[in-house]
């Protein structure tokens, strides 16, 4: 899977320029971030689901953009660097288990 955009509410872990901006790169695709919550995303997620709306748009209207996170592409080494360490790590440890 290649997401182009990723949609969430600005509210959580969103919330940190650092995880927008870790997941953007990672994942390669612009993060837009709306004035809602997780938990509002996902009740009209599943309104939609059990056809309550007629469409996509119409289930998501009324929320705004407050904010576009784009792709950090100097970032992209770092972290994949830092995963792997930390991946070897994991690793070690449950291997002494």
């Amino acid at each position: 899977m290649e997401p182009r955009v990723i949609r969430a509410g600005k509210a959580n872990m969103f919330l940190s320029p650092v995880f927008s901006g870790t997941v953007a790169t990672l994942s390669n695709a612009t993060i837009e971030l709306y004035n809602t919550d997780g938990a509002l995303g996902a009740a009209r997620g599943a309104a939609w689901g059990a056809g309550l709306y007629l469409s996509r748009e119409a289930c998501f209207s009324g929320l705004e953009l407050v904010q576009t996170q784009e792709p950090k592409p100097s970032w992209k080494d770092p972290l994949e660097e830092a995963y792997l360490q930390w991946k070897n790590q994991l690793e070690t440890i449950l291997s002494n288990i």
